[in-house]
């Protein structure tokens, strides 16, 4: 599911190009925020082995939501002093999207348990385990 990042060979190549030669402050960041992002993954890629209530499920797309977006701003207004390529946000900035659609989703189930109608015919009841958007990123 989540493990299709369909970007992160084209991080590791640029955090290993000799194209990368902006300064430690930059490196020091980018690796931070994509150590971030990959935990948030790793944390929802858990869900794979034991489903989440929709509530849990929709706070962890939330959270890497939000870490995308800010790793989006920071790579936008760093731009020419890290040297970061345009295709490279245009990537995170699809994978975003992605992000956001399955959140959608994700979070509609919860909202639609906590009001108690158990979501939509065949859905789990409040409190039980979410299935997961297939391919969600």
């Amino acid at each position: 599911m989540l493990g299709r990042m369909r970007y992160l060979p084209v991080v590791l190549l640029f955090m290993a190009s000799k194209a990368f030669a902006a300064p430690a402050s930059c490196q020091a960041e980018f690796q931070k925020l994509t150590a971030e992002r990959q935990a948030a993954i790793e944390r929802i890629n858990g869900f794979n082995k034991r489903r989440p209530t929709a509530q849990v499920a929709c706070g962890a797309f939330n959270n890497l939501s939000g870490i995308e977006a800010r790793f989006i701003k920071w790579m936008t207004e760093n731009k020419d002093w890290c040297q970061i390529p345009d295709e490279f946000i245009g990537q995170l900035k699809g994978a975003n999207g992605s992000t956001n659609k399955a959140r959608g989703q994700v979070c509609t189930a919860a909202r639609q348990q906590q009001e108690g109608g158990g979501g939509p015919r065949g859905a789990p009841p409040p409190g039980a385990g979410v299935r997961l958007p297939s391919g969600a990123l």
